[in-house]
């Protein structure tokens, strides 16, 4: 199958570091030599499919970054699954799956 590369996202940081992480797994990153303090970055090419997930506040986050990666055109929302899973303290909540794949 294509590279597939899953993002769980967390309500512990903003949207918008989702939004930016998405893109950056769908466009690839071009390698960057290290200076000014900063490591060298090696060359990453794009992911074919992102699954993006987020669990309980963190829904909200997935939706956005899935949502901002369709607008932006890079990828198209192929496919999303919702559940309620059982949680180990004995509570469920609400999990969502968005499965984009690249244009």
């Amino acid at each position: 199958m294509a590279d597939v590369m899953e993002m769980k996202v967390s309500s512990k940081k903003p949207a918008n570091f989702y939004v930016r992480s998405a893109a950056a797994f769908l466009k690839g990153i071009e390698a960057k030599a290290a200076s000014d303090g900063k490591e060298a970055v090696e060359a990453k090419p794009p992911v074919d499919v992102l699954k993006i997930s987020g669990l309980g506040e963190a829904i909200d986050t997935a939706v956005t970054a899935a949502t901002k990666a369709q607008a932006d055109g890079l990828a198209t929302i192929e496919k999303i699954e919702t559940g309620y899973p059982e949680m180990t303290n004995g509570r469920g909540c609400g999990h969502i799956v968005i499965t984009l794949k690249r244009k």
